[in-house]
């Protein structure tokens, strides 16, 4: 369930964030649009910014990921 509830809360913050800029999400809106507490969302996530890290760690890895079969950035 972990990685169920990690992914359900990275999906709805990406969708928000591609309706509205990332200062106007709030955390209600996000436990409200993936169907849990706020405390689920605390047991993961300090805050918004720590959400937003995870999510750039994670798209950050799948590029490089993608682009594996390349030596080097030359």
């Amino acid at each position: 369930m972990t990685n169920e509830t990690k992914d359900a809360i990275k999906t709805t913050f990406m969708e928000l964030l591609n309706r509205k800029p990332l200062n106007k999400i709030t955390v209600r809106e996000i436990v409200s649009g993936c169907g849990i507490n706020r405390n689920t969302f605390y047991y993961y996530y300090e805050d918004i910014f720590a959400l937003v890290e995870d999510v750039l760690l994670t798209e950050s890895q799948k590029i490089r990921e993608e682009f594996s079969d390349c030596a080097d950035w030359e």
